[in-house]
């Protein structure tokens, strides 16, 4: 997770090293995906060792800026090797912030006050993704068909996501709307949530 502020309010991108099955259909509304479950995903030594379980993200608007994809990657984690999608932005933004992170017997919920807007600004703020799930609201700040629902795993991506792959200078500003996320981990930027609650709920 990045550091926490309560006040109120990684290595090069990969290349391909492997074609990807042949691009799927999807159902209407949906981004066409590419099959990359045998994509080769090199070890990230810089991302250190996270929990064994991932931690959870949700926003009614998530807002990802300067976004550069840096492919698969592995992992280390407490429970063993894990691949994971690796991204790098320049801040991040999250309205309706809900946080869920399990620890031990419980799950530590961390919101931020309803309708407030969260960030993450700082260093070198790195996303170790497992899942991503949103729909498609705005791209390079030009807004995108709202029924487009986006699904981001290390095994499947969108097909216009694994063809920025090696593009080392593309920056995306990209926007999602009912956003989810599951993170083996973050590295990185200083997280300022307003309104902060927190509170832990039995598994």
């Amino acid at each position: 997770m990045p550091r926490l502020s309560t006040t109120p309010v990684s290595p090069a991108p990969s290349h391909r090293t492997a074609e990807p099955s042949p691009r799927t259909e999807s159902p209407q509304g949906t981004a066409r995906t590419c099959d990359i479950s045998d994509l080769k995903a090199p070890d990230d030594h810089e991302a250190g060792r996270f929990s064994a379980e991932a931690w959870n993200m949700k926003g009614s608007r998530l807002e990802l800026h300067d976004l550069v994809f840096g492919g698969v990657v592995t992992v280390d984690t407490a429970a063993g090797p894990k691949r994971a999608l690796k991204f790098t932005a320049a801040a991040v933004t999250i309205r309706d912030l809900k946080m869920a992170v399990p620890v031990g017997p419980q799950i530590q919920h961390i919101d931020g006050a309803p309708g407030s807007t969260s960030t993450i600004r700082g260093d070198d703020i790195t996303m170790y993704v497992e899942s991503l799930t949103g729909t498609l609201s705005s791209i390079e700040n030009l807004p995108a068909p709202p029924v487009l629902r986006l699904r981001l795993t290390p095994d499947t991506i969108p097909e216009w996501l694994y063809d920025a792959v090696g593009k080392l200078d593309l920056k995306l500003q990209l926007g999602l709307d009912d956003a989810d996320i599951d993170q083996a981990g973050q590295t990185g930027g200083k997280l300022a949530i307003p309104g902060i609650h927190g509170y832990g709920t039995p598994r």
